[in-house]
């Protein structure tokens, strides 16, 4: 018996992060699988939440803004636009002449839960935060995630406003 319920766990473990997004999403939670559903509590917490779909990829996307930055919540994981497991917060900031790989990582080095990376194609920056939600989130939990992307957010101006101005 033993055999048994520990192969099932194995198995539920092993199991492709797509079919476990399949997990119901209680009425209650934030789920990345309700899009409307987490705008709606963006616009409850005093944000804008401008629903649309992602022209690369289709899928979900959320167009808001916090600390003076505009951002967009993507959403991951999903099945043809639907049904989505996760979501990323993003920031790009436009090309300064001091944005740099070693800006990322500087950055990087000192923050827990944001990444910063570099386009070297176009000099831009971008701050990122990603966020699972199979079995949903709590609407606390979910506050608390929004003042943490809101608190990195008012990082980056000073973190960039301290950066020295290269040499000509």
């Amino acid at each position: 018996m033993r055999l048994i319920f520990t192969a099932g766990m194995l198995a539920a473990m092993l199991m492709p992060v797509s079919a476990q997004a399949a997990v119901e999403c209680p009425s209650s939670y934030i789920c990345a699988s309700n899009p409307q559903g987490l705008a709606d509590t963006l616009r409850t917490l005093g944000y804008r939440a401008d629903l649309g779909k992602s022209e690369a990829s289709g899928n979900p996307k959320i167009s808001s803004a916090a600390s003076g930055y505009n951002y967009t919540i993507y959403f991951y994981g999903c099945e043809n636009g639907a049904n989505c497991n996760s979501i990323g917060f993003m920031a790009t900031f436009d090309k300064d002449k001091r944005n740099s790989a070693e800006l990322a990582n500087d950055w990087n080095r000192d923050k827990r839960f944001s990444t910063m990376s570099f386009d070297p194609n176009d000099g831009t920056i971008t701050l990122s935060y990603d966020v699972t939600t199979i079995g949903g989130i709590s609407q606390v939990n979910f506050a608390d995630v929004i003042s943490w992307w809101e608190a990195m957010l008012g990082q980056i101006h000073g973190f960039l406003a301290a950066q020295p101005q290269p040499k000509k």
